[in-house]
């Protein structure tokens, strides 16, 4: 069996002609740097393993015979070969569907897949492809050609995994194309395809995007949710464990978030701007996000609203669209959520009666930011909060009520350092629920009742007053539980 290419001493995959006089060659699979003359003694170590391997399962009279008949090959396969590539088989045909049975998504990975050798793989589909002609009948060549897909499918599936885990998209996007190219024309292997083809459209945008193609990248993006809404409609209530319907779900919900940045991307980039500032706020934006949805055990679906509200912004910036802004002079626009909560409460001593009451409350969609994310209308940080049948004449329902009435719909100024929402509205529906949980320890268990409705999203305009306080005309303060140039680093 002849190794023709050198191969990487990292990885294992083939490694790109080297040109003359150079020391050094990079793995195009994996990003190592390989020294030329070690990729060739790790060639020539394969080869030499390859002998010994193939002496190992053969007579040494076949291996030294220059004709072997087809009867005798046959039955060479059938007692010596057959039962090792077969558990071959069994073994990486596992571990590939283990690398399908997880979202093979650019930049939102949550935690880094499980370290693959993928050497392992690609020295593993040489033994086996060294064995082709001793696989004279159908059926033997049938098992030889599974293993030997399965083995380069996983070789790369690992290396694209481990290169998405870095954010290393140019390099994930090259195995993708390899495992492509990997996969037969044959029905059975059809929906595999389809769904990494959705999943290299999508890493294509992402890196036409950091080239600054934002045309051929929002083309790319919208072209990979269609692929995956439509290999969806295909597996919708079957049991196919290459295509699980709710891990393909979650690869759609991640094309459809990166095309809300792409597509605000674009519109940065026709009014003159940099779209890279856009990819920028994601790669930022997203350890945190996966921070929250880890500790709430929030799906991916909220990352789709909150990058839908990131576009909203940057329509509104460049004048494209409008938002709901509290008129008011400052530099960093910050959003606020309206939520209305009602609750049925207990009031009287002797003959107790029950009663209702409602108030709105604000709560700041920058919460993992700020100490206090819901304005103590209740006044529950004295330690002795407003009565329920007087929560209505709290005052601070006077400055959400004079905040309401100031607001308007209008594009915000260029200029403005505007932060998108943090957090879903069911996070903030939950900030709010925990208030009013919180208030009704002091009221003594006397709510018995309580609902909560996010409304409309309103930004409000602060000044900085130090590193971590902001204030809004002397009525309103948000103090960030962290540096302001956290907060510098996800405005947009």
């Amino acid at each position: 069996m002849e190794v023709y290419k050198l191969r990487c001493t990292n990885c294992g995959a083939p490694l790109p002609a080297p040109k003359p006089g150079d020391s050094w060659i990079r793995c195009e699979y994996c990003g190592y740097t390989n020294k030329i003359v070690d990729a060739s003694k790790y060639t020539e170590n394969l080869k030499q393993e390859l002998e010994r391997w193939i002496r190992e399962i053969l007579p040494p009279t076949i291996i030294t015979s220059t004709t072997v008949d087809v009867a005798a090959r046959y039955q060479i396969f059938q007692n010596l070969i057959k039962p090792k590539v077969s558990l071959a088989r069994a073994n990486v045909r596992a571990r590939y569907l283990q690398q399908l049975s997880q979202p093979i998504t650019p930049l939102i990975t949550s935690s880094p897949p499980p370290i693959d050798d993928s050497r392992r793989y690609f020295e593993e589909a040489l033994k086996v492809e060294s064995l082709k002609d001793f696989a004279v009948a159908e059926e033997d060549q049938k098992l030889l050609n599974e293993t030997l897909v399965y083995e380069y499918l996983t070789a790369y599936l690992a290396n694209m995994l481990r290169a998405l885990s870095k954010n290393d998209v140019k390099t994930a996007l090259k195995n993708c194309e390899e495992a492509l190219q990997a996969i037969p024309e044959s029905p059975e292997y059809s929906l595999v395809k389809e769904r990494l083809r959705a999943t290299h459209s999508m890493l294509s945008a992402v890196n036409e995007l950091w080239n600054r193609n934002t045309t051929a990248s929002l083309t790319l993006i919208n072209n990979s949710v269609d692929l995956y809404k439509s290999l969806l409609q295909k597996v919708l209530g079957k049991a196919i464990p290459e295509v699980n319907p709710g891990i393909v779900e979650v690869e759609k919900m991640c094309a459809e978030s990166l095309s809300n940045i792409i597509d605000s991307a674009h519109r940065l980039f026709t009014a003159g701007e940099d779209p890279l500032k856009m990819m920028e706020w994601f790669e930022k934006y997203v350890p945190l996000f996966n921070k929250l949805r880890e500790a709430h055990k929030r799906p991916l679906q909220d990352l789709l609203e909150i990058t839908a509200r990131v576009k909203e912004v940057v329509y509104s910036k460049i004048g494209a669209s409008e938002v709901s802004i509290v008129r008011g002079q400052g530099t960093y626009y910050i959003p606020y959520y309206v939520v209305e909560a009602r609750f049925s409460y207990v009031k009287g001593f002797l003959l107790k009666k029950g009663a209702e009451s409602s108030i709105k409350l604000l709560v700041v969609g920058i919460a993992p930011l700020v100490e206090g994310s819901v304005l103590d209308v209740l006044e529950v940080s004295a330690g002795r909060p407003i009565p329920p049948d007087r929560v209505e004449e709290a005052p601070a329902l006077k400055l959400i009520n004079e905040l309401l009435s100031r607001k308007v719909k209008t594009s915000m100024p260029s200029q403005a350092r505007a932060v998108p929402p943090l957090i879903a509205s069911v996070l903030v529906e939950k900030l709010a629920d925990s208030y009013i949980m919180n208030a009704n320890n002091y009221y003594r268990g006397k709510i018995t009742f309580a609902s909560t409705s996010v409304g409309e999203l309103t930004y409000i305009p602060f000044k900085e007053v130090d590193k971590r306080t902001l204030d809004f005309e002397g009525k309103l303060r948000i103090r960030l539980n962290t540096d302001l140039s956290s907060l510098e680093s996800l405005v947009i």
